[in-house]
């Protein structure tokens, strides 16, 4: 009994120092809501206004192929087709090859996906918001859950590579005539 109790207490030790994170199927289901995961272990919650209309924001967005010629950070993407629905990516950045999937398609409003790469489980959403003046505030959030995630990329890192991304993006929505 007490050999038991003491492998249920180490097996219990460890998955909290780990951090099992929920089933792809939950993220799934809060992706196709446009929600993230927000008790997952790292989570960003970003914003920017780029003085271009939705539709070329847009544009930029489900343009995935492109996105390594505008977001230096993103190396390559593979995609058939454009992104819709469920339509399938893969795509690189810093070295790590994440596997995506469009769980949220609503032309010029809103984008969300979840993404597999190694251990990590993400859901990543895009809003974009109409604003006077022929301006898009676009709402970005993430979440990723996974073994040792908040040690291996804590929040603060992920927010600095989200506002890189949006950087980029507002730069070219921005130049592009």
């Amino acid at each position: 009994m007490r050999k038991t109790l003491g492998a249920v207490s180490l097996l219990s030790g460890v998955l909290t120092i780990v951090g099992c994170g929920d089933s792809l199927t939950t993220l799934n289901r809060l992706s196709a809501v446009g929600s993230i995961h927000e008790d997952a272990p790292v989570t960003t919650h970003l914003q920017i206004k780029i003085a271009a209309p939705p539709e070329k924001v847009w544009a930029l967005l489900i343009g995935a192929p492109s996105w390594p010629t505008w977001a230096k950070q993103i190396d390559s993407v593979t995609v058939e087709g454009p992104l819709e629905n469920g339509t399938r990516f893969s795509w690189k950045t810093g070295g790590t090859d994440i596997h995506s999937q469009v769980q949220l398609f609503q032309p010029e409003r809103r984008l969300s996906w979840t993404g597999t790469a190694l251990t990590a489980k993400a859901v990543h959403v895009w809003e974009l918001q109409p604003q006077p003046g022929n301006q898009t505030l676009i709402l970005m959030k993430e979440s990723m859950d996974g073994p040792l995630m908040a040690k291996l990329y804590p929040s603060e890192k992920l927010t600095e590579a989200g506002n890189q991304w949006l950087l980029a993006l507002k730069r070219a929505a921005e130049e592009t005539p």
